[in-house]
C-alpha cells in the first residue's frame, strides 16, 4: 500500500513519546513546516516534563492517541529518545485502525511504528 502525498495546507501533528520537547527548538521546526505551507498541531502534553526526562507514559500516549483520532491530522511526526515502549499498554490500537495516518519517526520512536 502506498499513501498519497500530503498536500500544502495539510495538518501535521507533533507529539513527543520519547523525550522532553524543548519549546524553543520545536518552535523553530514548527515555523519551518509552516513556511513550507503546512499547518501544525502540537499535542496537549508536548512540553510536559513530569518525570524530568519526559511526561508520564499516560500523558505521552494521550498525545499520540489525540493526534491519531484528530480528523484534521494527516501525518504524525515525532523524534527519538527513550521510553516509547512504556506507551504500548496505553495506545488505542482500534483508533489507529479506524484513523490510518502517516506516522514518521526515528530511533526510539520506531518502537511505536
Amino acid at each position: 500500500m502506498r499513501a498519497s502525498r500530503i498536500q500544502y495546507g495539510s495538518m501535521i501533528g507533533i507529539c513527543s513519546p520519547s523525550h522532553v520537547a524543548d519549546y524553543y527548538d520545536y518552535q523553530r521546526q514548527i515555523e519551518e513546516m509552516r513556511s513550507k505551507g503546512f499547518r501544525v498541531k502540537e499535542a496537549d502534553n508536548l512540553y510536559k516534563n513530569t518525570y524530568g526526562y519526559a511526561a508520564t507514559p499516560e500523558e505521552r500516549a494521550a498525545d499520540f492517541n489525540q493526534l491519531v483520532c484528530d480528523p484534521e491530522v494527516e501525518m504524525i511526526i515525532f523524534g527519538g529518545g527513550e521510553g516509547a515502549n512504556e506507551l504500548l499498554p496505553h495506545i488505542d490500537f482500534e483508533s489507529i485502525k479506524r484513523n490510518p495516518k502517516r506516522i514518521c519517526s526515528y530511533s526510539d520512536g520506531t518502537f511505536l511504528l
